[in-house]
Parts: C-alpha cells; structure tokens; sequence
C-alpha cells in the first residue's frame, strides 16, 4: 500500500509536491480507508481535479513512472536506451535531475507489516542517486539498506549495501552493463527473494497512463476486448462480479455467456479463443451481442472490471487517468464501492484517478481530494482540500468547487469571435 510520494522537476511539476494518502487515527473516515502500521490510515480512493492542462495526468505519471522504472526498467531498456523519464523544461538550467519518493508499506510472507523509503533521482541519460530505506519503529527512523550513487555517465554506478542487503555484488555488476537500470530491477534479476519481497509489499499497478498521457486505445481495441473475455472465461468465479456491475449501467442485460471462438495467430493459423456475449431483453425475445458490438460505455465497464479485479483480488494500486470517459457520472460511485467494500477489497486495493465530474467530489472526504492548477508560467502545483483552512467535512464540495472557493477550475471568460 503507497503512504505518500513527492515529486519535483518532473513533466509540469518545478517545485516539490506532495501526495499524501494518509490521515491521523483519530480522523473520523470509513471503509474507504485502511489502518497501517503506525496506526494512521491511509484513502483506497483518491481523486484529482482541476482544469484541463492543469497536470493532472502528470501526477499520476509520476506514480505510474515510479512503478515501472523500480520494478521493470533493467528488463525493458535496453543498455543504450534514453530513460524515459521528462524533467520540466521550462527553465534556462536543464541539468537538475527529476527527483521521486514513495513511501509504501505491506505484509510480509510472516504477515508482518513492512514499510519502505525509496528515494530517486534521475535524468534520461543517468541515474544520480537511489536510496532504499526500512522503518524501524524502536527508533522511529528510517534505516538505509540500500545506496546507489553515480556522479558522471562514464562513472560505474557505486552501490552500498547494509544489514541483510550487504551482498550485492551481482547487482553492482549488473548495474555496470546497465546504468540505465533501477538497483532494485537489477536484483530482481538476480532471483533474491528479498527483492521479490520488496516487489511484492509495493503491490501491483494497473493504469491507463503512459509516457505521453491517456493510452485512449486499450479501452475499446479487439485485443483488449478478447483478452478481458479469455480472463473472465479462466475465472469464471468473478463472472458474478461482472454481471452485477454491469447490469447496474445497462438494464437491459439479463445474463451473458463467454463463447469458444476462432481468431487469427501467426503464420496465418488460427488459434482458440472466448468472447463474451451478452443476453439482452427484447420486447418479443431475448438476442445475443457479444463485446464487440456492445455500447463504448459497457465495453469500457468491462475492461475496468478486467483492470481492477486483480488489484482488488491481489492488492495494488489503479491508476485511471479520466475516470469518467464514456461514462454517465452516476456509475462513477459504485466503481468506487468496489475499493470501498471490504468483502470485495479483501487486499486493502487503493484507487487513483482523475475525474472531470465534478459531482463525485461530494462522494470524497477532503482528504481524498487533491486539486491540481497550473500558473501563467505553466508550473504545476497539487495540494489536498483539507489543506485549505475552514474546510469541514460537512460541506458541499462540488458546489464550493463550482464557484471558485476551493481554486483549480479554469478561466472560463467569454471568447468574442
């Protein structure tokens, strides 16, 4: 589960930003947080919102970004491969490295609460610094297990190690063929089972954002389409699932069945596959439209479904950059009971999303909203509501948001054509 991360230099960001999930224990909330370590609790749900370009999306780049680069950066690039990571680039010094820290926390394989900081900073041709840090909670400090430093591109990444992470040679000659490389994605490599440990407690992440913002095709592509159907076919113990979430958008779905087909494979063969088709009523009879032939929104429905359910079944985090695409905001609430119910988030699940809907606001407390503007020399910032003073859980969100009292809403002035 993920505590907080910072962020500065990176995309829209100059300044530091904070992202913080988490609340005091005696802050009143309900299933939609989850109790850690310390006994704060952190939002499964969290929404940002603000005006179109504001940086919105570059927010959750950075948490998307940081996932990949720890986690799958030594197998994905290639050793003279840039770093695909963009610093703000708005200012004459382009040489400050893009700076990144995340703090999460999960079980051990004893059940033990664990909880990690990841410091980073990089550019897309080096890595300058990585730290990796554990909690102690005697000394209420953080201890290092972990250091990387690399102070030029022809430098041999230097790599520290303490404690039970003093044996890292193989990972030091694995970060000198690839310095392009996250520490931790090298020892991934390296089969240790206290990386694949650390991996596991930082959770899965499942998202619609890239490098270059909104992938806008993995929602309504055959592909995605056909692989959402074979996944509901090989678990037909969330097909249920399926069913009564998608019955709440279309009433006129009475069932569905997921169907053998043949597609096309390679070398011109066909190969064995399933689709789903959904039973519709009909004033005279029932009739049959699989997936394909579905609404933009049911399709859609599905394919978050296909996203969530391992995260709610496995633990994680989804990231979901314009949660309201194609659908009506009234549907926007109970995919958030999904990670607001515990019988369904068994995993404690967490939700990051960006909405232009700005009714769910009233469906969030303060602190699960984080407001993103940008200022006239397009420098981004992000702050929680509850960070503005006199804000009571008891207000009207979206109508304080609506008239400007809360900030990030866009200049709307009359154009004269």
């Amino acid at each position: 589960m993920i505590r907080k991360f910072r962020l500065s230099n990176f995309c829209s960001f100059l300044d530091e930003v904070e992202v913080d999930f988490t609340v005091g224990a005696k802050v009143s909330t309900d299933f939609s947080f989850a109790e850690l370590s310390d006994g704060r609790k952190a939002s499964l749900t969290s929404g940002v919102f603000g005006a179109n370009a504001s940086g919105k999306t570059n927010l959750l780049k950075a948490l998307a970004f940081l996932r990949y680069f720890m986690w799958a950066s030594y197998h994905n690039l290639s050793p003279e491969e840039a770093i695909p990571v963009d610093v703000f680039s708005g200012v004459t010094d382009t040489s400050k490295p893009a700076c990144f820290e995340i703090e999460f926390e999960g079980k051990t394989e004893k059940g033990d609460l664990q909880r990690y900081l990841y410091k980073l900073k990089l550019d897309s041709k080096k890595v300058y610094e990585e730290v990796l840090k554990v909690y102690n909670s005697k000394t209420n400090q953080y201890n290092q297990i972990m250091v990387r430093k690399q102070e030029s591109t022809s430098d041999e990444p230097n790599l520290l190690g303490y404690n039970s992470f003093s044996k890292l040679s193989a990972v030091q000659k694995l970060l000198a063929d690839r310095p392009n490389s996250s520490m931790l994605a090298a020892g991934l490599n390296t089969g240790r089972q206290d990386f694949k440990n650390i991996e596991s407690i930082f959770g899965k992440i499942r998202t619609n954002v890239r490098r270059r913002g909104k992938e806008n095709t993995h929602f309504d592509s055959f592909e995605s389409l056909l692989s959402c159907s074979e996944y509901f076919h090989e678990h037909p113990e969330y097909q249920s699932m399926l069913k009564e979430f998608i019955q709440v958008a279309d009433v006129g779905i009475k069932d569905f069945e997921i169907k053998p087909i043949l597609v096309p494979g390679n070398d011109e063969k066909t190969k064995d596959s399933h689709l789903i088709y959904f039973v519709h009523q009909g004033p005279d009879k029932d009739f049959e439209l699989n997936i394909t032939q579905e609404s933009t929104g049911t399709k859609r429905l599905c394919l978050l479904m296909y996203e969530f359910i391992s995260i709610l079944k496995g633990g994680g985090i989804a990231i979901i950059d314009e949660m309201e695409s194609d659908l009506h905001p009234h549907l926007i609430p109970t995919i958030l009971s999904l990670f607001n119910n515990p019988e369904i988030n068994e995993q404690q699940a967490q939700l990051f999303f960006t909405c232009h809907h700005v009714e769910i606001l009233n469906y969030l407390f303060k602190e699960q909203i984080i407001l993103v503007e940008k200022d006239n020399c397009c420098v981004s910032d992000a702050y929680r509501l509850d960070e503005i003073k006199g804000v009571r859980k008891q207000d009207n969100f979206f109508a304080n948001y609506n008239s400007g009292k809360y900030g990030a809403v866009p200049n709307t002035k009359t154009l004269i054509l």
